[in-house]
């Protein structure tokens, strides 16, 4: 079995039953002998203060990325004997090296002073925070265990040196497609990936990417093709893309797909989900190690290496300007040089950076939905070697609901309050005005939330009809079963596919409203103006009074949005949710040509330097395309063009 196929980790811990959670004593003639006055000092035990424990088996729980992880420590009087996963809702392949390392980690060094592992942040706090619980049960210094150092490690390893045609840095979506198009074609080449494991990246989790000419649509009989998809995404973004650059690597899309189903990845087609008029974006069924195993594979049986926990921090060029490789650092802090004729920057854009969100969007909150490990460090070195940016800037957002921080991580089961934000209704900003048609959110919410992302903070209003209706009936009842609403038709209505059931009716939003309450973004009021003073939202009761006459006259004469998203808001109580924006991955990147030629300030190609995927600034739009699975697809099909690429480069030196 391949060292990169998913493994099982076994978290289970079996406890002693006459042992509970609150401890127990392993020397029972210890503690009868404490309670005759006998001596029971213990000469042999270490002078560490911190290492003192009421031994037994102790459990807590700690909140994960999605949830609950439950962790369980077994003490002796001196030492943490061992730290045991439980029961979790973390994402396997994700979370698989912080349940392997942290506990490791805690118990070999006898301390809390543990780092996280780098793509499983969440999971790794979850298992700090339960143990120290646990510590705290057993009588323990948590602080004193806080800040005991982690035994020395061995001195720092000797730098490492490597060489190759290619290095990729990013083993995401394109990093992985370019390095199979590399060494399948007889280039030798090494991917550097900053995560613990490959599954940390979107483009091992998203859920489909876009093709046209793929074996499935043949099958299914779907005509698209390369001119008909080019040519809607070009005429959509209106000239703010590199055309050719478009249309090049679309042409590599459906041999990408393939090559996916050669690797034995499960690929299906998924309809029109927003009535673009073709269907272009694919499901690609395993998720994780599970997709990414298979083409880690195909590298290293090509040749290719693979180095996890490694981040790329500079390029290196030549007198004549020329790149001839990167340098990088590992986890552990070994400096690693890698010489290779060719570099392909492919890290993911910028989620997990504030400090560029800040710069391109002001002090915005960006709820992640995606990978945050990408934190512009493959923008900075190309910045630093000469590249310059390129012009759109923005976000690929949630397209199936609203977000606040107060409600915790987003994902698929969170509290249902927070799709009001995507159904078209009533939305005003911070001064308590509308500021778009809100009919874009529910017709097209994947670019539409562009409007929210200029508000930072945005506010869904209803009255206690329209609220009772939405969580009984669902939506798409609540405004008539419009069939020219596709994306409600599609998504939202009882014609949906059973794997949208889910989402249809809102049946534990009322059971989970006081939990919105209580954590400040939702607010139930019996008059306007109370719930205006609430959130300060100075001009609501006029802004209601205007849209409750534009719903009367079945006519928005303010921004045109289409009479069946009108509904107005009539009668208390009123309901007031607090949303902000949310993205799976950010647009923005850096110039690059037609060739993914990295260019700079004079619009020159830098010899020798390439980036595709997100990275890539030239080729998305902002906002963000109307057809889904655009972000995925293009990064997938940008790797195999930038693989091309490079091979043609390096040849012709």
């Amino acid at each position: 079995m391949s060292h990169f196929k998913k493994t099982l980790v076994t978290c289970g811990l079996i406890l002693s039953l006459a042992c509970n959670l609150v401890g127990c004593n392993k020397d029972s003639d210890n503690s009868e002998n404490a309670e005759n006055g006998a001596n029971t000092e213990d000469n042999s035990a270490p002078s560490d203060s911190s290492l003192s424990f009421k031994s037994g088996n102790y459990q807590a729980i700690g909140q994960g990325k999605y949830g609950d992880v439950v962790v369980d420590v077994v003490f002796s009087d001196t030492e943490i004997d061992s730290v045991t996963i439980g029961a979790n809702s973390e994402t396997a392949d994700i979370a698989k090296p912080a349940f392997e390392q942290i506990p490791s980690a805690i118990v070999d060094g006898q301390t809390l002073n543990v780092d996280v592992v780098t793509g499983a942040t969440y999971t790794s706090n979850a298992i700090l925070d339960a143990v120290a619980n646990c510590v705290e049960q057993a009588g323990g210094d948590v602080e004193a265990l806080k800040s005991k150092e982690a035994p020395q490690k061995d001195e720092a390893k000797a730098a490492e040196e490597y060489t190759t045609d290619i290095v990729i840095v990013g083993g995401g979506a394109a990093g992985l497609t370019a390095g199979i198009n590399a060494t399948s074609n007889g280039a030798s080449a090494i991917i550097i990936e900053k995560g613990a494991s490959l599954a940390v990246s979107n483009g091992a989790n998203a859920g489909g990417p876009i093709a046209v000419g793929t074996r499935v649509q043949k099958e299914e009989g779907e005509k698209l093709t390369l001119e008909k998809l080019y040519t809607h995404m070009n005429d959509y973004a209106n000239s703010t893309i590199n055309s050719a650059l478009l249309r090049n690597v679309l042409a590599e899309s459906g041999a990408t797909i393939d090559l996916f189903q050669d690797l034995g990845l499960t690929i299906t087609l998924r309809q029109d989900a927003y009535g673009v008029g073709f269907r272009a974006r694919h499901k690609i069924a395993e998720k994780g190690e599970d997709r990414t195993a298979p083409q880690a594979d195909k590298i290293i049986e090509n040749g290719g290496q693979i180095m996890l926990n490694t981040t790329g921090t500079s390029i290196i060029k030549d007198e004549n300007n020329v790149v001839t490789g990167i340098k990088a650092v590992k986890s552990d802090g070994t400096e690693v040089t890698i010489h290779a004729k060719a570099v392909l920057i492919c890290t993911g854009g910028y989620l997990g950076s504030q400090e560029i969100i800040d710069a391109k969007f002001g002090k915005v909150t960006i709820n992640p939905l995606g990978n945050t490990l990408s934190t512009g460090d493959g923008l900075n070195m190309i910045k630093e070697a000469g590249g310059v940016e390129d012009r759109n800037w923005g976000i690929v957002a949630n397209e199936f609901s609203a977000t606040n921080k107060k409600a915790g991580d987003w994902t698929f089961t969170s509290n249902e309050n927070l799709r009001f934000g995507i159904y078209g209704g009533l939305l005003v900003n911070r001064d308590g005005n509308r500021f778009f048609n809100e009919e874009i959110m529910a017709t097209d919410p994947l670019s539409g939330a562009e409007a929210t992302l200029r508000q930072g903070h945005y506010y869904a209003v209803m009255d206690a009809s329209y609220y009772d209706s939405v969580c009984e009936k669902g939506i798409f009842k609540t405004l008539g079963s419009p069939k020219s609403w596709v994306a409600g038709l599609r998504n939202l209505s009882d014609e949906a596919p059973e794997s949208k059931a889910h989402v249809r009716v809102l049946t534990n939003a009322k059971d989970q409203l006081q939990e919105a309450i209580d954590q400040g973004w939702a607010y139930k009021a019996d008059t306007l103006e109370d719930a205006a003073e609430h959130f300060g939202l100075t001009n609501l009761v006029s802004t209601v009074e205007t849209y409750n006459k534009m719903c009367k006259d079945k006519k928005d004469t303010q921004f045109y949005k289409d009479k069946t998203f009108l509904t107005a808001v009539d009668k208390g109580p009123y309901y007031v949710f607090e949303y902000e924006p949310s993205a799976w991955c950010t647009i923005g990147g850096v110039k690059v040509d037609q060739y993914l030629r990295v260019l700079d300030n004079t619009n020159t190609p830098i010899k020798g330097l390439y980036a595709a995927g997100i990275d890539a600034g030239s080729m998305y739009s902002s906002p963000y395309y109307d057809n889904e699975g655009s972000a995925l697809g293009l990064s997938f099909a940008s790797g195999t063009y930038a693989g091309q690429m490079m091979r043609n480069y390096i040849n012709a030196e």
